[in-house]
């Protein structure tokens, strides 16, 4: 008798064996994920969308990830798209860390809640720079007292390069300055090389092939900490040095804490948004691409999916008089 019950169990599981398989079938298996870049190929943005396209998918077996560029308006068309998609944890995007002043101050077409984006975090923060011409200006002062109108390229109005030189300029009462927006990443060096521009706004490690080839020079830092050799060149807070320009200093220093943000849709089931964020910072951890990444001069400090809706929402709660400021380097009112 024991052994026909035992022989009865075996063949039961055996046929249970499979449904039992198939229902703790991993979600992202056999899935496709798809990583928006809000920007043209080429330049930082893509280049982490790329990066951690290829190491996510390592901690998410079975899944393929592809990345989609949507570049158009400083990034905004790409976070709306994200914005909207389908909030089943397949898509996800890396946009400008600015992008969330463009909601701030208005700016027609925006579509998307900064604050209400599923957060994965950033791959690193970063130390943004104003690189010049180095055959027309020696230092900030001297683009201050250039007699010819400076020429700034910028990837487009909800982004970085294009508000940091906008607030700097207001706050310090320069005018003698234009900014051309629609470049992306690459395109913005270009122009400083092709001397189509007199100066740029970026990520100091994603120009660092011209700034050590002296082809554009460093005249201000924005972040936490200078890169070694550069200590000379002075922060944002040594230029606008008075109390009423804190909250200013304050802001732009705070956009570069989530130097390459991440996130999803809003309403991402949670079970799969600690998938996806598991295998984010795991990926931003991971041996190898810690070694590709030092290799490229890329740098790599993992910011969480707590500090990042921290940080975003707190974009949404500037203090009123910073608003203020920001509307009237935007020409919005």
């Amino acid at each position: 008798m024991k052994k026909k019950i035992v022989l009865f169990s075996l063949v039961v599981l055996l046929v249970l064996l499979p449904l039992v398989t198939s229902y703790a079938k991993p979600f992202y298996e056999g899935k496709v994920i798809k990583i928006i870049a809000a920007t043209k190929p080429g330049g930082g943005y893509d280049w982490y969308a790329r990066f951690m396209a290829q190491f996510m998918k390592k901690y998410l077996p079975g899944s393929t990830i592809i990345v989609k560029n949507v570049p158009g308006a400083g990034h905004i068309i790409g976070t709306n798209e994200t914005y909207v998609s389908k909030p089943n944890g397949l898509t996800i995007a890396t946009f400008n860390r600015a992008v969330g002043m463009a909601q701030v101050v208005g700016l027609k077409g925006v579509k998307f809640d900064f604050g209400k984006l599923s957060w994965l975090g950033s791959p690193t923060d970063e130390v943004y720079c104003f690189i010049a011409n180095p055959k027309k200006y020696k230092n900030l002062d001297d683009v201050l007292k250039a007699d010819k109108k400076v020429r700034l390229a910028s990837t487009g109005l909800g982004t970085v390069s294009y508000l940091n030189p906008l607030v700097l300029f207001q706050a310090l009462g320069f005018k003698n300055y234009s900014i051309g927006t629609g470049y992306s990443g690459a395109e913005m060096q270009m122009a400083l090389l092709r001397g189509e521009a007199d100066a740029i706004w970026s990520s100091f490690y994603s120009r660092k092939t011209i700034i050590d080839s002296g082809e554009g020079r460093v005249v201000l830092f924005v972040g936490k900490k200078k890169p070694p050799g550069f200590e000379h060149v002075p922060f944002i807070e040594d230029v606008l040095k008075e109390e009423r320009h804190k909250p200013v200093v304050n802001l732009l220093r705070g956009i570069q804490l989530v130097g390459r943000p991440f996130a999803g849709p809003p309403g991402i089931p949670k079970d799969r948004l600690k998938i996806l964020q598991d295998a984010f910072k795991k990926a931003c951890n991971d041996p190898e691409a810690l070694k590709i990444a030092k290799k490229a001069e890329r740098p790599m400090d993992y910011i969480g999916p707590e500090e990042a809706e921290a940080w975003a929402k707190g974009i949404l709660q500037l203090p009123p008089e910073v608003v203020a400021a920001v509307k009237r380097a935007y020409g919005v009112k």
